[in-house]
């Protein structure tokens, strides 16, 4: 008998068990990698979302303790010794890392392991989702964010941007040689996803399906916005009567946003729904989704609200003029700008024609460019060293 193939042992390691952007990723293609060609395995800090799904498709998880979220020199290194001896157990043919926490310290990592037990043939991936020197920091931390970045990547030798943005921003800020850069774009299975309609959605959050309803996804970070789709909420109660907010997500930003609504007497216009597990699923209640992002990678929840055909109105930045063209496959704004995110609302809100082209147009982009199929063809090539660097071309 022909002696079988040996199934390349893959790691992937993320700082953060949580179910956003990055974890959503790892959880797609843990999952749907050949299994016929790969062992996979995954880890992460926590035992959060990612990780249950992850143990729940029988894919074995490790928990790296130490990893969090916030900076701490001596929790690094504990860190660093956790992932070490991962290695050294699973010995994997690829490691494949996401965010920017986990992509330094698994780099040393990995780097000592290559020594230590001469494995120069491993192979090291590190998938950027959105670079955190985008972000609005004083100088001196964006400096430093770029000088950090800079030398993770030299651990790597195959660096992922989910962003053509991303990638041509690598290159701009000499993060890494272009011969290292890739653009994939992220991929839905789109077969998978079944949305409840509008008024089951509604029914959740008690909402009369004669009301407008805008709403959004996403973790409560500063970056997503929030505190600006909050002030144009607050702007457009003035001029328009019958309708209602709902932002669905989790994270440190949650009392902020809180207290903001409560200042603002906005609690019967705008309800912040906390760890709602399978949010997507809701999507139908809106009649428009917002995303008001000050810096992303090229978010999900954007490929989530095509397929489900809701009209979009989002910031032109990161990765979302990839998905959204404006006034074709959605309506595009500047951040931070509360009286320009009004215009739009009210816009969407007066010309239902309009909404229907955008979302029927966005909805036939998503089948045609952000398949799951796509992507992972993609990044098996990336794992190949087979798939061209900056652009996001079938190769």
């Amino acid at each position: 008998m022909p002696e079988k193939a040996k199934k390349n042992k893959i790691l992937y390691i993320i700082t953060k068990s949580v179910w956003a952007g990055a974890g959503k990723y790892v959880y797609d293609l843990a999952t749907g990698l050949p299994r016929d060609k790969f062992e996979i395995f995954v880890a992460a800090g926590g035992k959060d979302a990612v990780a249950k799904k992850i143990i729940e498709a029988g894919i074995p998880y490790f928990e790296i303790k130490n990893f969090q979220r916030d900076i701490s020199i001596f929790k690094e290194m504990l860190a660093y010794f956790e992932i070490l001896w991962l290695l050294l157990k699973i010995r994997p043919d690829i490691i494949h890392v996401n965010s920017s926490k986990a992509g330094g310290v698994v780099g040393i990592a990995s780097w000592d392991y290559r020594f230590l037990t001469f494995n120069f043939k491993i192979k090291s991936i590190f998938t950027a989702h959105g670079w955190a020197f985008h972000e609005s920091r004083p100088k001196w931390q964006i400096w430093l964010i770029r000088l950090l970045t800079k030398i993770t990547c030299l651990y790597y030798s195959r660096i992922i941007c989910v962003s053509e943005y991303d990638c041509l921003s690598a290159i701009k800020n000499r993060i890494a040689p272009a011969k290292k850069l890739i653009t994939i774009h992220n991929g839905i299975k789109i077969d998978e996803y079944k949305f409840l309609s509008k008024t089951e959605s509604r029914k959740k959050f008690n909402l009369s399906d004669s009301n407008f309803v805008i709403g959004t996804i996403g973790e409560f970070t500063k970056n997503k916005g929030y505190i600006y789709l909050i002030e144009t909420i607050k702007n457009l109660q003035f001029s328009i009567s019958n309708f209602q907010c709902v932002i669905i997500g989790f994270g440190e930003e949650y009392d902020n946003l809180k207290f903001k609504i409560k200042n603002l007497k906005l609690e019967d216009k705008i309800f912040l729904v906390k760890n709602l597990s399978d949010a997507y699923k809701y999507l139908k209640a809106f009649d428009i989704f917002i995303l008001p992002s000050l810096k992303e990678g090229l978010p999900y929840v954007l490929l989530e609200a095509d397929l489900a055909e809701v009209p979009i109105i989002a910031t032109k930045v990161g990765g979302i003029p990839e998905i959204i063209q404006n006034e074709k496959t959605g309506l595009l704004i500047n951040p931070a700008n509360p009286d320009e995110l009004a215009d739009a609302i009210r816009n969407l809100i007066n010309n239902p024609d309009l909404r229907k082209k955008l979302s029927i147009n966005a909805n036939q982009k998503i089948f045609q460019e952000f398949s799951f199929e796509k992507m992972l063809k993609r990044t098996l090539a990336a794992y190949e060293n087979k798939a061209s660097c900056g652009n996001n071309a079938d190769s």
